[in-house]
């Protein structure tokens, strides 16, 4: 099988050559490309819609899918809120799968691309792009973004140009969210929770930060985590939590999905550090974070840090 490397390899490999340059840059940013690259990547192919080529960046986005369960690979491409000076950002997603775990722990492509984009400071999402018509899962999922009733979603019909685009309420008729039980705001908009960690370790910090910036307006369990690799790489990421409850995601996964998009999740890239920082309420990540863990980094014991 072939790797994520090699997969990526060949989907940019049908892009003009004067842009396949620009792609390989991708990786190394996390599988982020900033509105000047998505400009300049445009201006190459003398491209002028947004929409196509987020529907021709997909496959790339599917190079990064971890599906040791399904085999089903999948991509998808967020765009950050539109900018009257430049292209949006555009972030990509891809699912991923833990063997030996519940497949409720599964990371879809659509939850990737969000949190990649919210981890890179975005606080919204203008559209989003995916090959078939998002699972109800993600509709839910993708209500939550604090301006999801206006976000586009793009879907990859081969044969079609321009791609079909509706509104995510399309999707999610009659949809059920955070007004509905009082919350102003979403997912993405910029949190402070007040989370503090007198501890000094980086990682430690790492992960508070992570926690005073999460989204749990439901349960208060303001919640994040770090994860160091063998090269002294830290990877953090926040809890975003769902009116729907089951579509929320927890702060491990949001670490791995950024470690993913930074090429670091394989067997080479071992996890020799794992810190769990928490507001614990009703909800606690604690007992899922150690059980998925210990499929990721066996023998790695998470380091836990309970705050009020």
């Amino acid at each position: 099988m072939a790797s994520p490397e090699e997969r990526f390899a060949a989907a940019g490999a049908h892009f003009p050559e004067p842009v396949q340059a620009l792609l390989q840059q991708i990786p190394a940013r996390q599988g982020l490309l900033p509105g000047p690259m998505v400009e300049e990547i445009m201006g190459r192919m003398k491209c002028s819609d947004i929409d196509r080529l987020m529907i021709m960046l997909l496959p790339l986005a599917a190079a990064y899918a971890r599906a040791p369960i399904s085999k089903f690979q999948v991509g998808a491409v967020a765009a950050g809120l539109l900018n009257e000076s430049r292209a949006p950002g555009l972030y990509l997603g891809a699912n991923v799968e833990f063997a030996r775990q519940a497949l409720s722990f599964s990371v879809h492509a659509e939850q990737a691309a969000t949190t990649n984009a919210w981890l890179h400071g975005e606080r919204g999402l203008s559209r989003l792009a995916i090959s078939a018509a998002p699972c109800g899962y993600c509709r839910q999922f993708l209500f939550e973004v604090v301006n999801g009733q206006a976000m586009q979603i793009l879907v990859a019909v081969q044969g079609t140009a321009p791609p079909p685009s509706n509104p995510l309420t399309y999707f999610l008729p009659d949809a059920f969210g955070p007004n509905d039980l009082g919350v102003n705001g979403g997912l993405m908009q910029p949190q402070s929770n007040g989370v503090t960690l007198s501890n000094p370790d980086p990682l430690a910090q790492a992960a508070a930060a992570a926690a005073n910036a999460s989204y749990a307006p439901y349960t208060q369990n303001f919640s994040g985590v770090a994860l160091q690799t063998a090269d002294g790489a830290i990877f953090a990421g926040r809890y975003a939590e769902n009116a729907a409850h089951n579509p929320s995601m927890s702060p491990l996964q949001s670490a791995i999905t950024l470690m993913n998009m930074s090429g670091a999740l394989s067997p080479a890239a071992a996890i020799v550090r794992a810190v769990l920082v928490e507001v614990p309420t009703l909800a606690s990540q604690h007992d899922a974070t150690v059980a998925v863990l210990s499929s990721l980094a066996p023998g790695v014991t998470l380091e836990y840090f309970p705050v009020s």
